[in-house]
């Protein structure tokens, strides 16, 4: 009688053994499948940004390009209009009156001839034919070096990206000096601006990272964790990817979900295995047994 009980208490503990692991494996498919909808979103979500991006160069190229023919189209006509003043000037605008042999030489000057008759007073009496060396030529015309012409449109570009960045910039050290100070509400609203206003600065990604940290901080683990994947998503290769996904793993962790927890942590160390990142989320898988 001994021997069948304990062979009937071996038994439903090997059954609630296997009833255990089949739960853990449940869950472990079914935070599988999660991550591969979710990737299958976050790529399409970075196709649909790419597409974006390229649009708005595309409406840049064009529009410089017809900027650029503007100019050449102004520098073109006021070449042709310096061309035809230079062609007739003033001073040859009409030839002079042929009057014939005209000399100012006096016997006591140097090219004189001596017996050289002189010229007829009447021009009925001289020759008919062509006297070119009557006309004494002027200057060559004076053709006028191309104008430049000043792009005005092209010297503002500069200056408006300028003011771009510097206005992202102080959004941003605004929305970092409100974090350090605890203000984590305003912390998230300049980041918030900033990310409207300026969505494809240098700065979003860090300000997107850094919104995801103000909830983080409130423990407000489940909106961090969707703030965090959004930084994943948009900008994957960003180097705030790599401290994105540790906080998504310990964020998991402190909802109580260690399966998702040691999922993203083993995406970090593959994704970025020499981040800085990495090297805590080692440590804490060696902390979850993962």
């Amino acid at each position: 009688m001994k021997h069948l009980k304990l062979i009937i208490l071996v038994s439903l503990c090997s059954l609630a053994f296997g009833c255990t692991a089949a739960k853990q494996n449940a869950a472990t498919d079914t935070a599988s499948i999660e991550w591969r909808i979710k990737s299958l979103e976050e790529s399409f979500l970075n196709f649909r940004e790419e597409q974006r991006r390229q649009a708005d160069q595309s409406t840049e190229k064009a529009e410089e390009i017809k900027e650029r023919l503007d100019a050449v189209e102004e520098q073109i006509a006021s070449l042709k209009s310096d061309a035809s003043v230079a062609a007739a000037p003033d001073d040859m605008a009409a030839p002079p009156e042929d009057k014939g042999w005209v000399t100012d030489l006096k016997p006591d000057e140097d090219g004189w001839v001596e017996g050289q008759k002189p010229v007829p007073s009447n021009p009925t009496a001289q020759s008919g034919e062509e006297k070119p060396w009557a006309q004494v030529p002027g200057p060559p015309p004076v053709i006028p070096e191309p104008k430049v012409v000043k792009r005005h449109t092209t010297t503002k570009k500069p200056v408006v990206a300028k003011r771009k960045a510097t206005g992202a910039k102080s959004m941003y050290d605004k929305g970092l000096a409100k974090y350090r100070a605890e203000d984590f509400e305003g912390a998230r609203g300049a980041f918030d601006e900033l990310l409207k206003k300026y969505p494809n600065s240098d700065l979003a990604p860090n300000a997107l990272y850094w919104k995801g940290e103000t909830y983080y901080s409130q423990k407000d683990f489940a909106q961090a964790i969707l703030t965090f994947k959004e930084v994943t998503g948009r900008f994957p290769k960003h180097h705030k990817s790599a401290s994105a996904l540790l906080k998504i793993g310990m964020s998991y962790d402190r909802v109580g979900d260690p399966d998702n927890a040691i999922f993203y942590m083993r995406a970090l160390v593959e994704d970025f295995p020499q981040s800085e990142p990495a090297k805590l989320a080692r440590k804490e898988l060696t902390r979850l047994g993962g």
